[in-house]
C-alpha cells in the first residue's frame, strides 16, 4: 500500500509546484486596454495631474493587492496540499479553494475598475467618446 501511495504524493508536489509557481499577482480586468494612448485625448494640464494621481493610487491598489496574494498564498498551498492528501476527494473543499483562489483577486478589480471610473470622469463628453471607442474592449 505505501508503494500505491508514492506516486500519489509525486503527483501532489507536481501539481503543487505547477499551481503555486507563478508570481502571486492580482487578475487584471481585460475590459479596457491598460496601456490605451491618450494623446488623442489632448488632455489639459489639469486633466494630467488628475491622471498622475490617479496612476499613484493604482500602483498602491497594486501593491496592497499583491501583498495580500503573498499572505494568501501559504494557506492557498496549505488547502490544495489537504485536497490532494485526502484519501477520497471531496468536491466541497475543492470548489471552496477555487473560489478563495479567484476571490482574492476581485478587490484589487474593483479597485482598479474604480480608478478607470474616475478618469473616465475627468474627461469631457467628447474625450470620453474617444476613451470608449479606443480603449475599452
Amino acid at each position: 500500500m505505501p508503494k500505491a501511495r508514492l506516486p500519489v504524493k509525486m503527483f501532489c508536489v507536481a501539481l503543487l509546484v505547477c499551481s503555486v509557481t507563478a508570481e502571486a499577482a492580482p487578475i487584471h480586468l481585460d475590459d479596457f486596454s491598460h496601456n490605451c494612448d491618450i494623446r488623442p485625448l489632448n488632455l489639459s494640464r489639469e486633466q494630467h495631474d488628475n491622471l498622475r494621481r490617479i496612476r499613484i493610487e493604482y500602483k498602491k491598489a497594486y501593491d496592497r493587492s499583491v501583498q495580500k496574494a503573498a499572505r494568501s498564498e501559504r494557506n492557498r498551498r496549505q488547502n490544495i496540499m489537504k485536497i490532494m492528501a485526502s484519501d477520497v476527494f471531496d468536491n466541497n473543499s475543492a470548489r471552496d479553494y477555487v473560489e478563495a483562489r479567484y476571490l482574492s483577486g476581485m478587490d484589487y478589480s474593483v479597485e482598479e475598475l474604480a480608478l478607470q471610473h474616475r478618469f473616465y470622469h475627468l474627461l469631457t463628453p467628447q474625450q470620453q467618446k474617444v476613451w470608449l471607442a479606443t480603449c475599452v474592449r
